[in-house]
């Protein structure tokens, strides 16, 4: 039987490429899932979700795509626009979903959010992906065993700049970090801004799903990675990775052996 995996996207379905890409990336990891999304603000109106719109210099908040009679976005097309929406009205309604996926028996969580939360904001009692903690790790990790990390933060809008200087500062760890900020990811002013500053070790796209929306460019990470000269890693992969090794049957590892 499939494994239910429960995907939470920050503002209002469908978001099928999420479906889509979770169910595909799992599958050929070699597990059959189930993928349900549910969006935080679903159910909500025009109206009421602008209740709750803030402007960055008003506090932490959230980036998020809602429907509304909007020219075409960038990314996403006809019908949708890009917000930014209070940070604890969202994770009130981000622990909404988790609990309504919980009562509807899924296996594990997976938040589709790259923004960093306060501690213990967020309860699961199955596994709950939080992508920003992934990407800690990752950098942490990297970060003590060579003594330090020149690293590249693409943002995809200038929103969440001053957010995200004082999250990449907020760990005592961070200061073997050297963090580089280019924003702009799908329309590559991102990558204008940093090139000129690498050689880097490591990128983080810093916003989940960046080169899965409809009108992403089909070649987004592996532009950013040639240019850029280092790995890029998106909040994204790691979610699926990690999934991957929090599910049974555990990955076939001997299928791999030559003999």
């Amino acid at each position: 039987m499939p494994l239910k995996i429960g995907i939470i996207t920050t503002g209002q379905s469908p978001r099928n490429e999420y479906v889509s890409f979770h169910e595909n990336a799992l599958a050929a990891m070699g597990v059959e899932v189930t993928v349900t999304e549910k969006a935080c603000l679903d159910g909500l109106t025009r109206e009421q979700i602008a209740e709750h719109e803030i402007s960055p210099s008003d506090g932490l908040g959230i980036g998020c795509y809602v429907h509304n009679d909007t020219p075409d976005d960038r990314r996403m097309g006809a019908g949708w626009e890009e917000i930014f929406v209070g940070q604890t009205w969202y994770l009130e309604r981000a622990q909404a979903c988790i609990d309504a996926h919980v009562a509807e028996g899924v296996d594990m969580v997976l938040m589709c959010c790259a923004e960093m939360y306060p501690e213990g904001a967020l309860s699961c009692p199955v596994p709950l992906l939080l992508p920003y903690q992934l990407m800690f790790d990752l950098v942490r990790r990297q970060a003590e065993v060579r003594g330090g990390l020149k690293l590249a933060l693409l943002l995809p809008t200038e929103w969440h700049i001053d957010q995200d200087r004082a999250t990449w500062t907020s760990q005592p760890w961070m200061d073997k970090v050297e963090s580089h900020f280019g924003i702009g990811i799908a329309d590559g002013k991102a990558l204008d801004q940093l090139a000129p500053e690498g050689p880097f070790d490591l990128a983080l796209i810093w916003g989940y799903g960046d080169g899965l929306a409809p009108h992403d460019p089909e070649t987004l990470l592996a532009d950013i990675s040639e240019r850029l000269g280092c790995p890029t890693v998106t909040p994204n992969v790691l979610n699926v990775f990690n999934a991957r090794m929090l599910m049974t049957p555990a990955w076939p590892e001997r299928i791999h052996v030559r003999s």
